[in-house]
């Protein structure tokens, strides 16, 4: 797919993508005969990661960090026991990226939580209105102004 279409399909604008490739988020696709970027599947796949992640909150080193997580995952040989201190380091990054999105649902919770309650206070509020200001309001409107009501000797 060309970069429109990927951009499209991933709701970011071609900017986003390009960004995204010199920031190293997203490699270099290959180029057709003509030039132009000829992206895959898996390229779809991890702009809307990396969008994902932006939008809850993650930062673009922190994104990085996952998306290292993930690559450092695919290529760990089967059985993993015969590196383990690459093992060890994916778990403290697991970990800590874990507590970070514990941090940030604890976050959101309380968030949600005021903002219900200052709903549930306005639903319940009357509206209240000056009373003086609805007797004079009434009043003058049974009588007319004062500058109409004098006259002049």
């Amino acid at each position: 797919m060309h970069i429109g279409e990927l951009a499209r399909e991933a709701g970011v604008n071609i900017q986003t993508i390009r960004f995204y490739e010199r920031e190293k988020l997203l490699p270099q696709p290959a180029r057709t005969s003509s030039g132009y970027r000829d992206y895959q599947p898996r390229d779809l796949d991890r702009v809307m990661f990396i969008r994902r992640n932006h939008e809850i909150g993650f930062t673009l080193a922190e994104i990085r960090q996952l998306l290292e997580l993930h690559a450092a995952l695919e290529n760990m040989p089967q059985p993993m026991r015969h590196r383990p201190a690459e093992v060890r380091e994916i778990i403290r990054l697991g970990r800590e990226r874990l507590a970070q999105v514990n941090a940030k649902i604890g976050v959101l919770k309380e968030m949600k939580k005021q903002l219900e309650a200052l709903v549930r206070h306005l639903e319940q509020s009357a509206l209240i209105t000056c009373p003086v200001a609805q007797s004079d309001g009434a009043a003058t409107s049974r009588r007319p102004p004062r500058s109409l009501s004098r006259t002049r000797s």
